[in-house]
């Protein structure tokens, strides 16, 4: 019991510091739903953030006393409790479950915790499934010696219920921020000829560090 209340008290450092970034008057409304009207929308998001923290802490047998007091981890715990009271998506507050997971069990170090979690917070699920799709088929490796239409349209094709020119949008987003390579999107002829992995050293790092643990 100790240790989840250990746990819970850096979580609710992540909620208050997000109440923290709004103006005055509306941070103190803020604060007093939290405390006091157990059923609100952002109340209900952070007690399942907690128990889904603490849940899958407890799976992993980890030492307490070393977890509360790892710089890094306790810079993800609050960084992730503050991103996940403001969304909706549990599919996002499960990214970065695992994000968060991972942040202690890959040992990855503060600078970058905080690079891919901004990278998460701008993201879309739709981005995240993308890049994960990307990452376990081996797209690159499967058309070397299976020709199909084109990359882009594969994707389309296993995406059927996302609208083509917003999953273009996606990768033109994942291809800026350097986690696939830069290619043209009509053609796949550039990336296999070459001999290019399609995600980047930095796409593959971002990978392990939301996929699930």
């Amino acid at each position: 019991m100790k240790t989840k209340k250990r746990i819970y008290s850096l979580i609710e450092i992540g909620t208050k510091t997000a109440a923290g970034f709004l103006p005055g008057p509306i941070s103190a409304a803020f604060n007093a739903v939290c405390d006091n009207v157990k059923e609100s929308v952002l109340n209900k998001r952070a007690e399942k953030w907690k128990n889904d923290v603490v849940t899958r802490l407890e799976k992993l047998e980890v030492d307490y006393g070393t977890l509360v007091n790892n710089p890094s981890f306790a810079t993800a715990l609050i960084k992730t409790s503050e991103l996940a009271i403001k969304t909706e998506s549990d599919e996002k507050r499960k990214t970065l479950a695992n994000a968060l997971i991972n942040s202690y069990l890959q040992k990855i170090e503060e600078d970058k915790i905080i690079i891919f979690l901004h990278l998460i917070e701008k993201y879309a699920p739709i981005h995240v499934r993308v890049l994960r799709y990307i990452h376990d088929e081996r797209m690159q490796k499967k058309y070397s010696n299976n020709l199909r239409p084109t990359f882009i349209q594969d994707i389309i094709l296993s995406f059927k219920d996302v609208d083509s020119s917003y999953l273009r949008k996606i990768i033109n987003d994942l291809q800026n921020d350097f986690l696939i390579q830069h290619f043209d999107i009509e053609t796949r002829q550039y990336i296999f000829n070459k001999k290019m992995e399609v995600i980047t050293q930095l796409g593959n790092d971002f990978y392990d560090f939301l996929k699930d643990s």
